[in-house]
C-alpha cells in the first residue's frame, strides 16, 4: 500500500492530540485517529 501526505492546521492537530491523550476512544496515534475519521466520512 502506498501513502500520501496531507497538511493539517496546527489548531486541528492540537484537538486531535487532546482526544488521543484522553485515551477516550482507544486511539494510540494521530494516524489511527485521522484514518478512522476519514473512513467515517467516506
Amino acid at each position: 500500500m502506498s501513502y500520501r501526505g496531507v497538511n493539517i492546521p496546527e489548531e486541528l492537530m492540537r484537538e486531535i492530540e487532546k482526544v488521543i491523550a484522553k485515551k477516550k476512544h482507544g486511539f494510540k496515534t494521530r494516524a489511527e485517529f485521522i484514518k478512522q475519521a476519514i473512513r467515517e466520512k467516506l
